[in-house]
């Protein structure tokens, strides 16, 4: 089995986080949803506010799609947190 997946739709600010869709090739679409909390301490995004959760997904997007790869669920679901990141280094390209 590979493990590629392939970037769904537009990324989405929800209450709790930033939600996006990757496409596993033989999992199919997984809902990947990325804390708030660590999009702010992880990613240094400056606030709550939506463009500000965005804006650190995106200069970060490399590295939380990295590790969202790796840790692909059965159920179709994954929820991303600060301990998801401890151990992945960063992408040089992001750094």
């Amino acid at each position: 089995m590979t493990n590629q997946t392939a970037a769904g739709n537009t990324p989405v600010v929800d209450g709790t986080g930033v939600r996006f869709t990757l496409f596993h090739d033989t999992r199919g679409p997984v809902v990947v949803e990325i804390a708030r909390s660590t999009l702010r301490r992880i990613f240094q995004a400056r606030s709550d506010a939506p463009d500000d959760l965005l804006d650190a997904y995106v200069n970060h997007q490399a590295r939380i799609h990295q590790v969202a790869t790796v840790k692909v669920p059965s159920d179709g679901m994954l929820l991303l947190a600060d301990g998801d990141f401890a151990s992945t280094p960063p992408n040089p390209s992001h750094s």
